[in-house]
């Protein structure tokens, strides 16, 4: 029995490793577990959502101001399966420079983003994750192509021209371990450069993402 097993899990890593198509194939299959309903939320299921700044975008140093004033919001335990009331239930549109993305093919195939104030690499990075499903295809599909003008033909790229962009999503809150200092948390999650550690700064994200322009 136990060679079958080892048989049927290395023919699944091959198989996910001989998977050739483009990390903006519409064709994805979302493998996320955690919170998977919050991280898949539709515009229509966010019509009653708060538009925040009425549509507008907001800064990066505007975001934190808006994240950290949040915080006091979060239960513990955070709910599995619903977002959280006047935190979560906001859009938001975020202006920033996009540094790098990451697809997770052999993971939950997500694309991550990282967004700052300003093109250079050393400051607070925002997290921002895509799930794959069809509401959200032409926002990888924008994100990515962004990328690919940047010369990266990976999986991971960190951007040698970074590009002023305008991020349109829901706002959705990870765990921090030993703090609920959600918008201060340090990370170790994200593109790492050279030996430098994780620039993510806090918990916030935008998840799902529905639009990721150029400016």
């Amino acid at each position: 029995m136990k060679p079958i097993i080892f048989l049927l899990i290395l023919s699944t890593i091959l198989l996910a490793a001989q998977d050739t198509r483009k990390p903006d194939d519409c064709s994805w299959e979302n493998k996320s577990k955690a919170r998977r309903s919050v991280k898949t939320r539709s515009a229509e299921s966010g019509k009653s959502y708060v538009n925040y700044n009425d549509g507008k975008p907001i800064t990066i140093a505007e975001w934190y101001k808006l994240t950290c004033s949040l915080d006091a919001k979060v239960p513990d335990p955070i709910p599995a399966d619903a977002p959280i009331e006047g935190a979560e239930t906001m859009r938001v549109t975020l202006r920033g420079y996009l540094l790098g993305a990451h697809f997770e093919r052999d993971g939950d195939h997500d694309m991550q983003a990282e967004i700052a104030a300003g093109p250079e690499w050393n400051t607070d990075h925002v997290l921002l994750e895509l799930a794959p499903g069809a509401e959200y295809c032409k926002a990888r599909h924008d994100l990515w192509q962004l990328v690919r003008k940047d010369g990266c033909k990976t999986d991971q790229c960190i951007m040698r021209k970074p590009v002023e962009v305008l991020v349109t999503g829901y706002l959705l809150v990870g765990g921090a371990q030993g703090t609920k200092n959600y918008c201060q948390a340090p990370s170790t999650r994200g593109l790492h450069k050279g030996t430098e550690g994780s620039m993510i700064r806090g918990s916030w994200r935008l998840q799902p993402v529905f639009a990721v322009k150029k400016v």
